[in-house]
Formats: structure tokens, sequence, C-alpha cells
């Protein structure tokens, strides 16, 4: 895995597969103070994720403020 220092903060590209589909974002920040990994679901409705009945809505909060996210198992993380 190569990480990039941009402003300061680590980056890494990531791909996500989800049922046989593969989507690569290429500039991830690498948080490793966190327990999970949030992705923009405007961008991976591109391979088929989004909400179904019975699954999870959490809400985060953070710097920015408070969100509700959906939590889905993503078939495989890679890290380049």
């Amino acid at each position: 895995m190569k990480i990039r220092a941009q402003d300061g903060l680590p980056y890494v590209s990531a791909s996500l597969t989800y049922r046989g589909r593969q989507l690569t974002f290429d500039e991830v920040m690498l948080d490793t103070g966190s327990v999970g990994t949030i992705f923009s679901i405007d961008k991976v409705l591109a391979i088929g994720v989004q909400y179904e009945a019975g699954d999870t809505i959490h809400r985060i909060r953070g710097v920015g403020g408070a969100e509700f996210v959906v939590l889905k198992r993503i078939d495989l993380v890679s890290f380049a």
C-alpha cells in the first residue's frame, strides 16, 4: 500500500468489490483512529451499494456535525 501525504494528511487508493462489481477511489484519507470506513452513497451507487430492507442505520458524529449512515458489508476492500 502506497501512502501519500496531501496537506499533511495520509491518503491511499482503495478498490471496493460488491456483488462482483468493482469501484476504485484514487484519494481515500487513511484515518488510523477510525473504527470503520465511510464512503459516499452517491459514489458507491455505481456498483449497486444502496439501502435495502433490513440494513442497519446509525447516526455518526464528527467535527462537521452528525450524519445518518447505512452499514453494509462489502465483499472486498483492497488498497494500492
